[in-house]
């Protein structure tokens, strides 16, 4: 009878454990997708945001950054008041920003400056693993406007004083893919060094220069006004940032 006694107790204790561990999580879940809510910020007449204006730290838990002796940088995740996580990020700053970054409804943090010439990487909350994970493929480089409706982001980044580079990105599985890229060159004299003719060229996909892109344009352009109307706006949106 003892034994009875000692194997129910034991297993109610179990029980209530693991219950306790349940809650733990999904109160993790639920405040995740409550704080992802409440940070979204103000889009633009076009739908888009500026990463830059993104919250700098969340309410229900810590995350800083160290630099390392390499260059790269720690991302320490705490909860409660312990040290849960620690990723090491290949990119040039210790800023971050809080997002939910792939629309998952999940709160993720993007890692780096997210400015022009600097490398930035975004660190994807997985209710899988119950833990941050990092994107696939390599860091960033740019300026990064999101819209949550088309699930787009957008980055610019710069080859130079008078050469600017859009690409316009989407999520398969963790990793940002180009879908197009609009090659901006305000200095005329830069279009034949740079294998050009127009002002504008919008490619599909981000390679331009290699053999296998051959084909790849989609619009040789001017005229602004020419574009795609959400090149238009996508342009419009960066200008005002």
């Amino acid at each position: 009878m003892r034994n009875l006694n000692y194997q129910q107790i034991t297993t109610t204790i179990m029980k209530k454990y693991l219950s306790l561990i349940a809650i733990a999580v999904a109160a993790w879940s639920t405040a995740n997708v409550a704080a992802q809510n409440a940070f979204h910020p103000a889009v633009d007449k076009y739908g888009y945001y500026n990463v830059l204006d993104c919250p700098t730290s969340p309410s229900y838990f810590k995350a800083t950054t160290k630099q390392n002796d390499d260059g790269t940088y720690n991302v320490n995740i705490y909860r409660a008041r312990e040290l849960s996580q620690t990723i090491s990020c290949d990119v040039t700053g210790g800023e971050l920003h809080f997002l939910d970054a792939n629309f998952d409804g999940n709160l993720d943090i993007v890692a780096g400056p997210a400015t022009a010439r600097n490398y930035t990487t975004i660190l994807l909350w997985s209710d899988k693993r119950g833990e941050f994970v990092p994107m696939d493929g390599e860091s960033l480089n740019g300026y990064f406007l999101v819209n949550p409706k088309s699930k787009t982001w957008v980055s610019m980044s710069s080859g130079g004083a008078s050469i600017a580079f859009y690409k316009k990105m989407r999520w398969n599985g963790n990793a940002l893919e180009a879908a197009e890229m609009l090659m901006v060159f305000s200095d005329p004299s830069e279009l034949a060094a740079n294998g050009v003719t127009t002002k504008y060229t919008l490619i599909k996909g981000d390679d331009y220069y290699s053999p296998a892109s051959v084909g790849c344009v989609k619009k040789r352009t001017n005229s602004l006004k020419k574009l795609p109307k959400e090149w238009q706006q996508i342009i419009s949106s960066f200008e005002k940032m």
